[in-house]
């Protein structure tokens, strides 16, 4: 993985964000917050370094998209005080569609991954490593679902292309959702952190 720092002041509390695949941060690191904030990515391998979260008294977990299933395999070693679920699930291949998962990646080009941001509501990729997104794409497929249930507040999109409402309803059963009436990427809903948190 890849770990990349926003904001690293010393604050008690870190806020710890998994992000999805082939996702420009450059609106989620607007976000207000006094937070310390790491941005979480590349999920060719799921290896987290202890030493990224060793200064901090409280961590939060947010994580988007196709980081859930990564973020939700971390979290029995990580005890945050609060895991917050966004517009993905543990089982992302099946929660989009097999054939939709395995067809984005068959036909992974230049031009796909454009449809495919604007179909997502994502910032376009500048300068994408293609064959790092296909090979991010094959790691996550060959892993088992990671279980259902370690996150305490679970956000979804109404408009969601990506992660349809449906599929999302049947990948957390029995667990209260938080509708958002935004497509797959929700960020510009909200000003801070504190919205997301809760």
């Amino acid at each position: 993985m890849r770990a990349r720092w926003i904001r690293q002041r010393g604050h008690p509390h870190l806020v710890m964000f998994y992000s999805g695949w082939a996702t420009e941060t450059a609106e989620i690191e607007l976000l207000a917050g006094d937070s310390d904030l790491l941005i979480l990515s590349d999920y060719r391998n799921e290896t987290f370094d202890p030493a990224w979260i060793e200064r901090h008294d409280r961590i939060t977990l947010v994580a988007y998209s196709m980081g859930v299933a990564v973020a939700a395999r971390h979290l029995g070693g990580l005890r945050p005080e609060r895991a917050i679920a966004i517009c993905g699930a543990t089982d992302p291949r099946r929660t989009i569609g097999a054939d939709i998962y395995d067809g984005t990646l068959a036909g992974l080009d230049r031009q796909s991954l454009a449809r495919f941001a604007r179909r997502a509501g994502l910032p376009q990729p500048q300068a994408p490593d293609l064959a790092a997104l296909g090979d991010e794409l094959r790691a996550l497929r060959a892993r088992p679902p990671a279980p259902v249930g370690a996150f305490d507040r679970i956000i979804a999109a109404r408009k969601d292309r990506i992660f349809p409402a449906d599929a999302m309803t049947a990948a957390w059963p029995g667990q209260p959702i938080d509708w958002v009436d935004t497509g797959h990427f929700p960020f510009a809903h909200w000003r801070n952190w504190q919205e997301i948190i809760g």
